[in-house]
């Protein structure tokens, strides 16, 4: 893994860090609910102002992409979504330390999947990584 790649997963994990922490402490102001709604209102408003700088190039995009490419956006959007707003559920029925490092194995159902359906490869590293990430699950969870 190169510099770069390494720099960008730091600052995603760093960002996710404080990012579970926020959203623990926004769940002691707002039902889930309404921190899903607000959530998302915010990331319209937000977002809005960068959107509208590459407007006519994200339009141009979405004109010529391919029906799958459209297809696998909207449900990359979709299951985002559904995946934050079951998360704020959970977080706001338990302690961020148990929910945080369960909802994070969600890499094993990458793994399974893009072995089994995209033809990724299939490692000893790679399933010794997955039995490590089962087993910190484990022992967090008790």
């Amino acid at each position: 893994m190169n510099l770069e790649v390494s720099l960008y997963l730091f600052v995603a994990i760093i960002c996710w860090g404080f990012g579970a922490i926020f959203d623990k402490l926004t769940l002691r102001y707002f039902d889930p609910v309404s921190a899903f709604y607000s959530r998302t209102f915010i990331i319209i408003v937000f977002f809005s102002i960068f959107v509208s700088t590459r407007f006519l190039k994200t339009i141009n995009d979405l004109k010529i992409a391919s029906k799958s490419g459209l297809i696998y956006i909207s449900l990359s959007v979709i299951v985002a979504m559904v995946g934050v707003f079951a998360y704020l559920k959970a977080m706001s029925f338990s302690e961020a330390s148990r929910i945080v490092p369960i909802s994070s194995t969600y890499p094993l159902v990458t793994f399974i999947i893009a072995v089994l359906f995209l033809g990724e490869s299939f490692t000893l590293t790679k399933l010794i990584g997955t039995i490590f990430v089962i087993l910190g699950v484990y022992f967090i969870s008790k």
